[in-house]
C-alpha cells in the first residue's frame, strides 16, 4: 500500500497541546481559531484523542489550512513558508508515544506588573485597576494537574507562560509532578524577572529550567514607566542570579526585548549588556497596542531606528553575539516593511476623514483577509468588528483607535480577531484610543 506524503507537515498538531486561561486548549499559538476542546468540559485525554483533533490532523495533512491555521494559511499565500507558524515548533521531536511532545501552559492571568503595552488578558492587575472589569476566573484545577500524570512521562518540552508563572500555585503543583515522573524534562519560563525568593530558587535547583526574562530598557526612569510596578535595580539583581544558575547548567539566558515608541532609544545600552554578559536578546516589534507601536512614529524616526541598530550590531564575538547582532537585522528588515507600508498609507491621510469612512475602511480591510470563509462566518466577524468600534463613544479616542488599527497589517489584526473573544477585542481597541 502506498502512502501519500504530507503537502506540508505541522509538528505542533501532531504533538503538542496549548492551555488557555478561559479553559480553551488548542494545538499552538497561532492557532486560535480552532478550538479543540474545553477545560473541565473536556478531560485531556477526550482532547488528544478527540474528532476535533483528528480533522485538524487531517485537513494539514491535505494542504487545508482553513480549519483555524490561519497565520500559517497568509504566509504560504505570500511565499514566506520558512516565517510560517508552524516552522517555529520545529523544535520537536516526534516520537511513536501516541501522547503529546510539548505541552505549553498558559493557565491564568495572576501578575505583579502593569505593564503599558500589555492587557488585563495577561495581568489581572491591569484588569483590576486599568480596566476595571470582573476578575477573569481561570477553570484549572487540582483535577487537571491530577490528569497530568498519564501525559508528563512522556513529555520532552513544557513552556510556563502567563501572567507571571512563579506566582502560580498550580505551577508548582504542576512541577511537584514532574520532580517525580519526569525530572529531566526540559521546562521553558518566560517571566518579567521580578520574582525571586527560596521558593523559587528551590525548584530552580531540582528541575531543568531554561529562563527567558523581559526587560525592555536598563535606564530606570523608562524601565519604570513601562513595566509599572517592577523596580529595575531587583530586575538585574535577579537577572544575574539566573543568568549565573543558568551558565553553571551550561545553557544561555535569554532576555526578551519589546520594541515600542518608548525604549528604542534604550536598545544600545540593552544590546551592550547582553553581548557583555553573553545573553541571547531577543527583540520583538510591538504591534497591539496601536499607541505603544514604533509603526506610528515618522518615517524619518523609523529610518534614524535602522541607522541607530546598524551602529550597534556591529560588535564581533561569538555565536551569542553573532545571533544578537541578526536578530536586530531582522528587525531592521521589519522596519523597512512599515516605512513601505507608511508610504501607501500614511496616518495623515486618515486625519481628514470621519469616523464612519475610516471604520469602513478597516471593515473592508478585514474582510479582505477572509475571501475563502463562509458567508456566515463573514457576518459573524462582522459583527464582531462592528462591536469593537462602536465600543468608544468619544469620538477623537474612536478616531485614534481606527487609525491605530488601520496602521496594524490587516492580516495581523485579522490574527488578533480570530484568537481574542469580544471582551478583549474591546479592550484592546479602547487601550489603542488612549495614551499611557
Amino acid at each position: 500500500m502506498l502512502f501519500r506524503k504530507p503537502k506540508y507537515r505541522c509538528k505542533a498538531a501532531e504533538a503538542s497541546l496549548l492551555f488557555q486561561p478561559s479553559g480553551e486548549i488548542f494545538s499552538c499559538h497561532y492557532n486560535r481559531g480552532y478550538i479543540l476542546g474545553r477545560y473541565p468540559e473536556n478531560s485531556i485525554q477526550e482532547i488528544w484523542n478527540g474528532k476535533r483533533r483528528k480533522e485538524l490532523l487531517k485537513s494539514i495533512f491535505n494542504g487545508n489550512f482553513d480549519k483555524g491555521c490561519f497565520s500559517c494559511k497568509t504566509a504560504i499565500e505570500q511565499g514566506l513558508t520558512h516565517g510560517a507558524g508552524f516552522n517555529k515548533y520545529d523544535y520537536i521531536t516526534l516520537d511513536k508515544s501516541g501522547f503529546p511532545v510539548s505541552i505549553e501552559f498558559q493557565l491564568d492571568n495572576i501578575c505583579n506588573l502593569e505593564c503599558i503595552m500589555c492587557s488585563g488578558e495577561y495581568s489581572n492587575q491591569i484588569r483590576k485597576n486599568r480596566e476595571k472589569g470582573e476578575a477573569y476566573i481561570s477553570p484549572y484545577d487540582d483535577r487537571f494537574v491530577n490528569q497530568l500524570d498519564n501525559f508528563i512521562p512522556n513529555l520532552k518540552y513544557a513552556a510556563f507562560t502567563g501572567g507571571e508563572p512563579f506566582l502560580f500555585d498550580i505551577y508548582y503543583k504542576i512541577w511537584d509532578k514532574i520532580k517525580i515522573l519526569n525530572p529531566n524534562l526540559n521546562l521553558y519560563i518566560s517571566s518579567n524577572g521580578t520574582v525571586l525568593n527560596d521558593r523559587v530558587k528551590s525548584y530552580l535547583n531540582e528541575l531543568n529550567f531554561n529562563l527567558t526574562i523581559s526587560i525592555d530598557s536598563l535606564k530606570k526612569e523608562n524601565y519604570e514607566r513601562i513595566r509599572k510596578n517592577a523596580i529595575l535595580e531587583e530586575t538585574l539583581n535577579n537577572l544575574e542570579y539566573f543568568n549565573n544558575y543558568l551558565k553553571e547548567k551550561q545553557k544561555q539566558l535569554n532576555v526578551k526585548c519589546l520594541v515600542t515608541h518608548k525604549n528604542y532609544k534604550d536598545l544600545p545600552d540593552l544590546i551592550n549588556y547582553c553581548n557583555d554578559n553573553l545573553i541571547n536578546l531577543l527583540p520583538k516589534i510591538v504591534i497591539l497596542p496601536a499607541f505603544a507601536s514604533i509603526e506610528n512614529l515618522e518615517t524619518e524616526e523609523l529610518k534614524n531606528i535602522i541607522d541607530l541598530l546598524n551602529k550597534n550590531t556591529q560588535k564581533q564575538g561569538g555565536n551569542i553575539i553573532a545571533q544578537n547582532n541578526s536578530r536586530f537585522q531582522e528587525i531592521i528588515g521589519q522596519i523597512k516593511e512599515i516605512i513601505d507600508r507608511k508610504r501607501a498609507i500614511t496616518e495623515s491621510s486618515f486625519e481628514d476623514l470621519s469616523n464612519d469612512i475610516l471604520s469602513d475602511i478597516l471593515t473592508e480591510n478585514l474582510l479582505s483577509q477572509l475571501k475563502n470563509e463562509s458567508d456566515e462566518q463573514k457576518e459573524s466577524y462582522l459583527q464582531k468588528i462592528n462591536t469593537v468600534i462602536n465600543s468608544i463613544d468619544i469620538k477623537q479616542e474612536q478616531k485614534k483607535a481606527l487609525v491605530g488599527f488601520l496602521n496594524v497589517p490587516p492580516e495581523l489584526l485579522i490574527g488578533e480577531f480570530h484568537r481574542s473573544d469580544i471582551e478583549k477585542l474591546v479592550e484592546r481597541f479602547k487601550q489603542s484610543g488612549k495614551n499611557l
